[in-house]
């Protein structure tokens, strides 16, 4: 099994939303960005789920089907393909923002997804 590194980084970024009262300002528009990458990780990780994509084929679930595909190809755009750092709301300028290497998530989602979804630590399994 590959090394779980790069899947620290979504347990750092909960302990980040949780301890961000203990910051100084613009708590709440860090706030929303780790609520945004967060959405995007999770909307990415369930799209490439095939337990999940099969509990909704084998009931049925078609609408269910097409809305978590497509925000999954619209959060691998976000995540993967968009290296527009100059626009506010990117990928990168909302690790910036929160001081989170784009890179490490990248890894850490690349990885979560070759090991067949097997979350090493407990505590991310939340986060899933």
């Amino acid at each position: 099994m590959k090394s779980a590194e790069g899947l620290h980084i979504f347990d750092n970024c909960s302990k980040y939303e949780d301890t961000m009262e203990q910051k100084g300002s613009h708590i709440k528009e860090r706030k929303l960005i780790v609520s945004v990458i967060l959405r995007a990780v999770k909307d990415y990780i369930d799209g490439n789920n095939p337990q999940k994509i099969g509990r909704l084929r084998e009931h049925g679930q078609d609408h269910e089907l097409s809305q978590l595909q497509k925000n999954s190809r619209s959060a691998r755009f976000w995540i993967y393909e968009e290296r527009n750092a100059e626009y506010i709301f990117s990928f990168e300028k909302c690790c910036e923002v929160i001081s989170v290497s784009p890179e490490r998530i990248r890894r850490g989602l690349n990885q979560l997804i070759q090991t067949n979804y097997r979350i090493p630590n407990p505590k991310l399994s939340q986060l899933v």
